[in-house]
């Protein structure tokens, strides 16, 4: 099992963790999550710690949060693997998520990662680039609590 990096960077990241398959961290300025997919997800055993440390920086959000993905480096995954991505989706959602801007460069994990988001019904919208989509969140209002 990796190791994994768990730092304070600074106030605007107040919590970073890092690992060969993913990166999170959260912007608590902006409400903002930032997910990094990383290569190929062989199995389930590679990334067995994701769900968990993904729900550890959720207690950080406030409902209405944005959330940045970037995929350009994440290869497509085999089947099993799609348990644990709409997993994680549905968690995102459940803790309040606003909108979902997506960073992909490979029309096969642009196809695959809208799949997913239409079987967890993440809001979702996909860029070319981090710059347009953090660009896009930047415009977004947070939704009104009922």
């Amino acid at each position: 099992m990796f190791k994994h990096l768990i730092a304070q960077i600074n106030t605007c990241y107040p919590m970073f963790i890092s690992t060969v398959h993913y990166e999170i961290s959260y912007q608590a300025a902006k409400n903002r999550l930032y997910i990094s997919i990383k290569g190929f997800w062989r199995n389930k055993a590679d990334v067995a710690s994701y769900l968990p440390d993904l729900k550890k920086i959720l207690q950080k959000t406030k409902p209405g949060f944005t959330l940045l993905t970037d995929l350009r480096a994440m290869k497509t995954s085999p089947p099993e693997m799609q348990e644990i991505h709409i997993a994680a989706q549905k968690a995102l959602v459940d803790a309040g998520l606003h909108c979902t801007a997506e960073v992909v460069a490979s029309s096969f994990v642009q196809f695959q990662a809208s799949q997913y988001s239409k079987t967890s019904e993440m809001p979702l919208k996909q860029f070319e680039s981090k710059a347009a989509a953090e660009a896009f969140l930047d415009t977004l209002k947070e939704p009104a609590l009922a």
